[in-house]
């Protein structure tokens, strides 16, 4: 144990996860207590640190962990082996972010995964004629691609630091693309050097984004990287997620995701175990990118009988074939977990058959048979087809798995242009980094 009651032995995991105070970051927290406890050795202990925006949020979210660990827990000795440790962020405020970062950082000797999946849909409505025509004439496709979801164009984020003298003396910041990718995108940087601490059959420090099924390239413009032109502000940003993600360790992106975005000055960082060489910064991070499948969360608010109304069409899509429909939170949620409690080894065997065909990270999410048993698929994704490999399917699941309508296989100058796509999205999104990394600088001096 060190100093301040943190043990620092392999066995014991550290997961950061975000917007944990309801939905699926709530249910994530849950399963991630669950798994742990069914698959580890009784020895072994897991420190899940989670985020809320406010102190209250915290305590509500804290109880309700702790109750969820003592009703699925078989006895006091396995509820001690893990433990709910909140702190506060606003993803929106880049200056949160940064104090959340010091934090963590100061706190906790390392991070054997940080799971991003806080998010804000930002929608202004729903276009009914067109939701009740689409989910009339076209149920499956229209509950798990859906077009009638309206949302305003070009909304900023407040302004972030108390010194401009007015909003406009700051670079333009998205909101939806703030707090979805580059709130997160800041905090995953500033920890890196925690994920390089972590050892052991799980090592190194993974980053798990979440993303959305509904992500698609029609809906992204590199040229509008954070999407403030676009109708689809949140499906602009899950379509950036998936690219920085899927990207990360092609060559294509190493001088940005690899060489710049995991380098930091504070690789030094934690001196809860500075001397201990166990921990020495000897690896890279890796990314991995999951989906909850289509469940029903607050994340577009609607009256309680429009909820049933929901969930029946939900059931509907699922007994007509969708793979995709997980339905409750819990279910959606052991993607992420499966991502986050593996061994190296398990992860490596899942992505074989990719990776042996020429292909490379794949999009995992959540599904279900039609009789609901809880599934992990690879996602069809365009642009990337199946893990990016070229041509016909390679897994036979994947093969006889219902397919988005007019999906076709991905040929090799398609994957060439996302790979492209991801270079670009990732060199500017580091450009941007270091730009608002100098706007903070500045800021904390001026105070």
């Amino acid at each position: 144990m060190t100093e301040k009651g943190f043990s620092q032995g392999p066995e014991d995991k550290y997961v950061l996860v975000t917007g944990a105070n309801s939905g699926l970051g709530f249910s994530i927290c849950c399963r991630l207590a669950d798994e742990f406890l069914r698959s580890n050795a009784s020895s072994a202990t897991l420190s899940i640190i989670f985020t809320t925006r406010s102190a209250r949020k915290a305590q509500d979210t804290t109880r309700r962990l702790e109750a969820h660990l003592r009703s699925s827990s078989s006895s006091p000795a396995e509820t001690s082996r893990v433990r709910f440790l909140p702190e506060s962020v606003d993803l929106g405020s880049l200056l949160s972010v940064r104090a959340c970062s010091r934090k963590v950082t100061a706190t906790y000797p390392k991070l054997d995964a940080i799971i991003l999946n806080a998010g804000l849909g930002g929608w202004s409505g729903i276009d009914w004629p067109s939701a009740i025509w689409g989910v009339c004439t076209d149920l499956l496709h229209q509950v798990t691609w859906p077009n009638y979801k309206i949302s305003p164009i070009g909304i900023l984020a407040d302004n972030q630091t108390a010194n401009a003298p007015v909003p406009q003396s700051e670079p333009a910041l998205g909101s939806i693309f703030c707090a979805n990718v580059f709130g997160h995108y800041m905090l995953a940087h500033n920890v890196a050097p925690l994920l390089k601490r972590a050892t052991g059959f799980s090592g190194p420090g993974r980053i798990i984004w979440v993303t959305s099924i509904e992500a698609t390239l029609k809906f992204f413009d590199v040229d509008d990287i954070q999407g403030l032109k676009s109708a689809t502000p949140y499906e602009s940003s899950k379509q950036l997620t998936d690219l920085l993600a899927l990207t990360a360790d092609e060559p294509g992106s190493a001088p940005w995701a690899v060489d710049s975005f995991f380098a930091s000055d504070e690789d030094g960082a934690g001196q809860l175990v500075e001397d201990d060489a166990a921990y020495v910064a000897t690896s890279t991070p890796t990314m991995h990118l999951a989906h909850p499948g289509i469940c029903a969360t607050s994340i577009v608010p609607l009256a309680l009988p429009l909820i049933w109304a929901m969930m029946i069409a939900f059931y509907g899509a699922r007994w007509l074939g969708s793979p995709w429909h997980t339905m409750n939170t819990y279910l959606a949620a052991i993607t992420p977990v499966f991502l986050a409690l593996s061994s190296n080894a398990q992860l490596d065997d899942a992505e074989a058959p990719y990776r042996q065909a020429g292909g490379g990270r794949p999009k995992w999410g959540s599904g279900t048979t039609r009789g609901g048993a809880e599934k992990i698929f690879c996602t069809e994704t365009a642009g990337w087809g199946y893990a990016g490999v070229v041509g016909t399917p390679v897994v036979k699941a994947d093969e006889l798995r219902r397919r988005k309508r007019g999906a076709t296989d991905l040929t090799a100058e398609q994957k060439e242009d996302f790979l492209e796509l991801g270079r670009q999205s990732w060199k500017q999104m580091e450009e941007l980094r270091i730009k608002w990394d100098a706007i903070l600088d500045e800021a904390e001096q001026a105070q």
